[in-house]
């Protein structure tokens, strides 16, 4: 993946990702401006979370990926992963998550580590197969735009 940066999660990152815009059935994935996270507290620009995140970085200080964990309550991890636009549907993503897990695996080598992903998302879906995630569940909840939606819930199974 050429010469990357790998870093905690901060406001300028926050702010590059704030901005990124996916197309199509995808933008469901856009999130709110910087200030509307500030607003709402999201986890990413919660400076007390941003151990929680790994923010993949170009040489050039350009986010191109970042991962997320959150220790639940049962224990459990709670993983997501986010890349930018342009890099999705590459192939890029594996090398992702790959790498993301392998961090989250050696700060939690006990945990349980799940993710949720939108149950029409079958290009993620089959990434995470690849990487070792099977699927355990598929709910409907609300997103966080408060819609009704069906997601699959994966935990990895190595």
């Amino acid at each position: 993946m050429g010469n990357l940066t790998k870093i905690c999660m901060n406001d300028a990152l926050a702010q590059q990702i704030s901005l990124w815009n996916y197309e199509g059935k995808y933008d469901i994935y856009n999130l709110p401006s910087y200030e509307e996270m500030k607003e709402k507290k999201y986890g990413m620009v919660n400076p007390e979370r941003a151990n929680d995140y790994i923010c993949y970085l170009k040489e050039n200080k350009e986010v191109v990926a970042y991962a997320s964990m959150k220790k639940m309550a049962d224990g459990r991890i709670f993983f997501g992963i986010g890349l930018k636009p342009g890099n999705c549907g590459k192939g890029m993503g594996i090398y992702f998550l790959k790498d993301s897990l392998f961090k989250i695996k050696h700060r939690y080598p006990e945990s349980i580590i799940y993710l949720e992903v939108r149950s029409w998302n079958k290009r993620a879906i089959n990434s995470y197969k690849k990487v070792g995630f099977i699927l355990k569940n598929t709910v409907t909840k609300k997103d966080r735009l408060d819609n009704d939606s069906k997601f699959v819930e994966m935990e990895l199974s190595n």
